[in-house]
């Protein structure tokens, strides 16, 4: 073999490392997305399912608590009331309670997916 030869030996597999390389990083994006988005979606899902229950069983408190208590209306003013009591509780402890487990949750994800 002469050394042109060679040289345009080594080229093509240069070429075709770089090309394998990035079909490679494609995919891997490709992998991490789809990861991303199927878990978004099913967070998403799961808290329409939630809410909806919340919705419901906060409506059904209230009239049952109205009746309870014999005041019309002071059922929903208790709910509310609660309602606020945990959105001031959650507003303190916001990142401790959301902020570090999403971080702390993805980087398990993206740890787990590498080994």
């Amino acid at each position: 073999m002469q050394l042109n030869e060679k040289i345009d030996l080594l080229t093509d597999s240069v070429k075709e490392y770089i090309e394998t390389n990035y079909e490679l990083v494609k995919l891997q994006v490709i992998d991490h997305t789809s990861d991303v988005i199927s878990a978004l979606i099913g967070m998403l899902i799961f808290g329409i399912l939630l809410f909806l229950f919340i919705i419901f069983g906060s409506v059904y408190a209230a009239f049952y608590l109205t009746d309870l208590i014999g005041i019309d209306n002071i059922g929903f003013a208790v709910v509310g009331g609660f309602y606020l009591l945990v959105a001031i509780l959650f507003f303190f402890n916001r990142k401790k309670l959301i902020e570090d487990r999403v971080c702390n949750n993805f980087i398990k994800r993206k740890m787990a997916k590498e080994l």
